[in-house]
This record gives C-alpha cells, structure tokens and sequence, in this order.
C-alpha cells in the first residue's frame, strides 16, 4: 500500500488530532515555532480555526457569513475569513479558501477542525479494530471493489 500518505494511530475514545499550519496573511509575519493541532470533524461543513489562531497568522478581516449554520449548540451565524492556504498533516497543502471563524475556544491544544469542505476531496479510513485512521490524497483501487 504504497499510496498511503498519512497512517496515524489513536487511543480508544480519543479525537483524532492532526498537525496543521496556515499560511501568513502577509511575508512578514514568521513561521509559528509551536505546533498547532485541528480535529478531524465529519459533521462539519466548513474547515473553521480559532480566532486567536488566525490573528497569529496575521488574519483579522472577519466577515458574517450571511446564513445560520446548525451547531452541536444550536443555529448561529459565523464569522468567515479568507486565508492564503493551510498545510495538512505536513503534506497535504490546501491553496487561498474561506474558513469558519470559532469565537470563544475553550481548548489552546486544540485551534480548529478540518471539516468537509477539505475531506471531501480526500479518502480517509477510521479503523476502531486496528485503532488508526488512514488519510490520503491519493485514489485508492481497492475501494472500488468494496463500495461497488
């Protein structure tokens, strides 16, 4: 299976966390020396980072998105942003796109989720059994045979 490109393996009823950097808003601003993590989030529409992570970045034009969007804690309007790119995992690099704005973060660990508006364009396995979650970018041939 030489077309894997990310083979990560997590605990029993723990989130699944991934590595991820943004892109500066401009030249100036240098590389974060921390490493920053997101959740993988199926029920997401939309990639969304931390406000406090973006104005790191050097990101502070926020705009309302102009519709609600259903949450775990009910219906609210959020903030987008555009950004100039993200990298995922350390390879899998994502150019300018609009994201979700979250507001009021509780986690630092933590700064965003990957939603589907990124996922979609991958293949990505959860295995509980073998406790690991497999994401690439590639197609996977053997796939076809199972979903057919």
């Amino acid at each position: 299976m030489d077309y894997l490109n990310l083979v990560s393996k997590f605990d029993d009823g723990k989130t699944i966390k991934l590595v991820v950097s943004a892109e500066p808003s401009n030249s100036s601003i240098r590389k974060l020396p921390m490493i920053y993590h997101v959740i993988i989030d199926t029920g997401a529409d939309n990639t969304a980072f931390t406000k406090e992570f973006l104005k790191k970045r050097g990101y502070g034009k926020y705009q309302r998105s102009g519709f609600k969007t259903s949450t775990a804690t009910g219906e609210i309007e959020l903030l987008t942003c555009e950004i100039n790119g993200l990298t995922l995992a350390g390879q899998f690099k994502f150019g300018k796109m609009k994201v979700d704005v979250l507001e009021n973060w509780k986690s630092h660990a933590v700064v965003g989720v990957i939603g589907m508006d990124i996922l979609s364009r991958m293949t990505f396995i959860l295995s509980h059994k073998h406790k690991k979650f497999m994401l690439t970018d590639q197609d996977i041939p053997d796939l076809t045979t199972l979903f057919a």
